[in-house]
């Protein structure tokens, strides 16, 4: 049987569309890495910290916000993770964003049942330990 040529078209660019919006950037929020975090000096707050970057293709304002955040504590460890986005980015960006190589210090504060304590801390998302600054 012999396919009509608008059918192999449409097929074609049903493909397309489908490989490009598997490569789409959509704006959205993704758990951070959390670079460190240093203790309130009562140790019931945790002020996590990031570096964040701005896309070069956007207006120029530099735009971040906490969309979630995580806290749970167990005796021997505290597991902490902070979700942001970018609402500056653009909305759908085609490929890879080019980041500039210098980021901005973002801080989020997070509060503890009970104070750390000497607990290790841990991220979320990746499992690894964070390094606790001394005050």
């Amino acid at each position: 049987m012999r396919k009509k040529p608008g059918i192999v078209a449409l097929s074609a660019a049903l493909l397309l569309f489908a490989a490009l919006a598997m490569t789409a950037n959509v704006r959205k929020a993704h758990w951070q890495t959390i670079a460190w975090v240093t203790p309130s000096p009562d140790g019931q707050t945790l002020t996590a910290t990031f570096i964040v970057y701005k896309s070069e293709d956007d207006d120029g304002r530099f735009c971040w916000e906490v969309t979630d955040t995580e806290v749970r504590e167990s005796p021997s460890q505290v597991t902490i993770g902070v979700q942001l986005r970018n609402p500056c980015a653009p909305l759908v960006s085609w490929g890879t964003m080019n980041l500039p190589d210098n980021g901005r210090r973002f801080d989020v504060r997070l509060h503890l049942r009970a104070p750390l304590n000497g607990r290790t801390v841990i991220e979320r998302e990746s499992g690894q330990k964070i390094e606790v600054a001394q005050r």
